[in-house]
């Protein structure tokens, strides 16, 4: 660990106020003196710090290490809503009250947790202090799959709640409350900036500027997905039309037949089709049964799964440095675009984005590729305070 030079656990000068439920519930263990109570909020929250861009790159990742007002040596922690603003040298880094008491680095150092605010609390961190932590954090984290983090909505009060770019972060949320993060934001990092890069190079073979832009371009277009799904459930829409909005499979599947005949296509791809249109059926009655669609009800378009990604790609590649924050934003914004002129209501785009994903990697298991969307679903429906609740879906301008 470089002792040099040694970054200070400044007090901040600015009007504070509790970003997320978190740092409001932090405030007001802390202003009880409720340690245990405050290590049991930490034991569930993802804590953040900073590293040196230039390590991080290089495969380093140590703790950085600051000195309070008094000089003492201390580690700094912050919460979601408290993260920095950017700074070019330094990224961030997430870690939990687990893993800190596994790989702190020694007794000298105490731990301070959102320095400056209301919210902060400073914990020595000896050996029976660090047992303290594991016990703790095992018992907050008994109940959550082993590696696995909290679903639920997070949403900063700093970060826009309503108008287009809410709107449109919101068409991400999926993937925000799965993994746990602020769903409003367009701010440092989605996350973790080495876990951004790794992504993006491992899922996307993204690495640089124009490889992001270009797996950008294609899920705005919706040819990220294979096209298949889309041009199945086109031809049942129009027959819908046609038919006041009454489709039997056998119709569909003749349908799809004939089209395919009159495009010249191959035997291989109407096979496909075919298939295709059982998976959907199948897929769609999973979802009646589980509150994804109504009684009645029908998935229009798949394509909601590109344009919903499209929101957390923009964020991952602003996180990963790969992209500057006006084009992160330009984006977002067109994704939410293209989900109000492909869908009608949040419900409509939930169960278009879940069919979307589990066609492209469920292979009906209904195993973790569906369960990660259908619980976020489900809170994003029912939270009183969801966007999902308080952001209309029709919405023509900015508020």
């Amino acid at each position: 660990m470089t002792a040099s030079p040694r970054p200070r656990a400044a007090a901040s000068t600015r009007t504070w106020r509790p970003a997320t439920e978190i740092e409001r519930a932090l405030r007001e263990a802390a202003g009880n003196h409720d340690r245990t109570g405050y290590l049991r909020l930490l034991a569930t929250a993802d804590l953040f710090h900073y590293v040196p861009k230039e390590h991080v790159d290089s495969g380093r990742r140590a703790y950085v290490p600051a000195d309070d007002i008094q000089g003492t040596w201390c580690l700094v922690m912050r919460t979601a809503g408290e993260r920095l603003p950017r700074r070019a040298r330094f990224v961030v880094a997430r870690t939990s009250l687990a893993e800190l008491a596994e790989t702190w680095p020694g007794r000298r150092y105490s731990l301070h947790v959102n320095p400056g605010t209301p919210a902060f609390m400073r914990l020595t961190a000896g050996a029976l202090d660090r047992r303290r932590w594991r016990t703790i954090a095992r018992e907050e984290t008994a109940k959550l799959p082993a590696g696995t983090r909290p679903t639920r909505l997070l949403t900063t009060q700093a970060g826009p709640r309503t108008g287009q770019l809410a709107h449109a972060l919101a068409c991400g949320a999926h993937l925000s409350v799965a993994n746990g993060v602020l769903w409003n934001e367009v701010g440092d990092v989605y996350d973790d900036y080495a876990q951004e890069v790794s992504l993006l190079r491992e899922s996307w073979g993204t690495v640089t500027a124009q490889d992001w832009q270009k797996q950008m371009d294609a899920l705005l277009a919706g040819r990220n997905s294979p096209p298949e799904p889309e041009f199945t459930l086109e031809i049942r829409q129009e027959l819908a039309r046609a038919n006041s909005g009454t489709v039997d499979a056998d119709l569909w599947r003749r349908a799809c037949t004939a089209v395919l005949t009159d495009m010249d296509a191959p035997a291989e791809a109407n096979a496909v089709v075919q298939e295709l249109i059982g998976r959907i059926l199948r897929y769609e009655s999973r979802f009646r049964a589980d509150g994804l669609l109504p009684p009645d009800g029908v998935v229009r378009s798949a394509v909601g799964y590109d344009y919903g990604r499209a929101v957390s790609f923009a964020r991952w590649g602003l996180s990963a440095r790969l992209c500057p924050a006006e084009t992160a934003e330009s984006s977002i914004l067109r994704a939410g675009e293209l989900c109000r002129e492909a869908y009608d209501s949040w419900e409509d785009f939930s169960a278009g984005y879940t069919l979307g994903r589990v066609l492209r990697f469920d292979t009906e298991e209904f195993g973790e590729w569906y369960a990660q969307a259908l619980e976020p679903h489900r809170i994003l429906l029912s939270e009183p305070r969801s966007p999902w609740r308080t952001i209309p879906w029709g919405m023509t301008s900015a508020v």
